[in-house]
């Protein structure tokens, strides 16, 4: 079984769902603590003149460094009012919003408590939309030494949902020990990824690494599966 580990993403860019996609079995990294630097509660849209803007939920910041990502609550109660209505302004004359809209409608319909509610929800509409089949596991439904930290979590985390193949992104190469894992029989693969480039409405210039909503908005769904599954197949490889 293939494994892929990372913490969860709103609405995704392709890059992390390319990962997903190369796998049989996708992680939620529910248990670490939430970055203000990440993508975990937020990602990047374009804006109807072409300028890069996040749409973020908000969340009880209270002791929040401390405390698993999945504990996290959310503190705004408008805040799906405020991302549809963005998304509309954003992407509302593009030819395939509506197709969209229609899968992606139930995230700012749905009743949360955890931040990490909508941010899972949004990942499974998301490969729902690209037709990825891989199937979900989360962290915190583990039992592991939750003592362990960066290499070694990794491995517990790898050994304890059963996998002899770990599927690592290129950025844990600085502190991924590949020979602790093949002591205990399990292969490391590092993913490569190549950003496809699509039409962007309203962009001289291509902007990569945003959300996989603006591929779908752009292109809608059949196209948007042709050119990401072309991707994971042609040119983004294992190494």
């Amino acid at each position: 079984m293939i494994l892929s580990i990372h913490q969860p993403s709103y609405f995704p860019w392709l890059g992390l769902l390319d990962k997903i996609a190369k796998s049989d079995v996708y992680m939620v990294m529910d248990e670490v603590q939430l970055s203000d630097s990440s993508f975990q509660n937020r990602n990047i849209f374009l804006s109807s003149d072409g300028k890069t803007k996040y749409l973020t939920i908000g969340f009880n910041r209270d002791g929040y460094m401390t405390r698993r990502f999945c504990d996290l609550e959310i503190s705004q109660t408008d805040w799906q009012d405020r991302h549809m209505n963005t998304l509309k302004a954003y992407y509302g004359k593009h030819r395939f919003f509506s197709e969209v809209q229609a899968f992606i409608e139930p995230i700012f319909r749905n009743s949360y408590t955890f931040l990490v509610e909508p941010v899972v929800e949004s990942m499974r509409i998301s490969m729902q939309l690209l037709d990825l089949p891989t199937g979900m596991m989360s962290q915190h439904e583990l039992a592991y030494d939750r003592t362990t930290k960066k290499n070694d979590l990794v491995l517990a985390l790898v050994k304890s949902a059963g996998a002899d193949v770990y599927l690592a992104g290129t950025g844990s190469k600085s502190y991924m020990q590949v020979d602790t894992f093949a002591e205990q029989g399990i292969q490391v693969e590092f993913n490569h990824f190549v950003h496809p480039e699509y039409p962007q409405r309203n962009m001289q210039k291509f902007e990569p690494g945003i959300s996989c909503l603006d591929l779908l908005f752009n292109v809608g769904v059949e196209r948007a599966r042709e050119i990401f599954w072309q991707a994971v197949h042609n040119k983004a490889k294992h190494v």
